[in-house]
């Protein structure tokens, strides 16, 4: 998707609308690669003045992630609408919105997604996926000892 910068340049301060959809097919997200559930959602609103573009984007959609508690595959939908500052370099024709719109994908997804919010997560010391099951027998997560920092506070009590 992409603007066209003459239009533009024509008629500084008039606002210009586009919308439309932007295949992303996948994203890189902190080591992980991730796959949108079909296109992105687009809907954009600019104006040039000043040899800079100010540009509203809105981007709607919906990604696959992991829960970042218990690793189950979850659907998390997206939406994220961003006001943008953009300098205008005077070759080129267009401004392309792509790298724009993946940068508004990746503002709106969750940096910890939960597949739901009471997930209780996976045991660190056992293993046990705790929405499922219990604590494996053994598990060193039940024989905690309190924190010696808060001792004074359990005198207190």
């Amino acid at each position: 998707m992409r603007l066209e910068l003459a239009r533009l340049r024509a008629a500084p301060g008039r606002l210009f609308r586009v919308s439309g959809q932007e295949e992303i097919p996948t994203l890189d997200w902190w080591g992980e690669r991730l796959a949108l559930e079909g296109p992105v959602q687009v809907k954009a609103s600019a104006f040039y003045q000043a040899e800079r573009v100010f540009l509203t984007l809105e981007v709607k959609g919906r990604i696959h992630r992991r829960c970042s508690r218990c690793l189950a595959e979850l659907v998390e939908e997206f939406h994220h609408k961003d006001f943008l500052e953009v300098p205008v370099k005077e070759e080129g024709a267009f401004l392309e919105l792509s790298p724009l719109i993946e940068s508004g994908v990746r503002l709106a997804i969750s940096p910890r997604p939960l597949c739901r919010p009471d997930c209780r997560g996976i045991c660190p010391s056992c293993g046990a996926d705790l929405n499922f099951e219990d604590h494996r027998p053994g598990c060193e997560a039940l024989r905690r000892t309190p924190d010696p920092r808060l001792a004074k506070l359990k005198e207190l009590l």
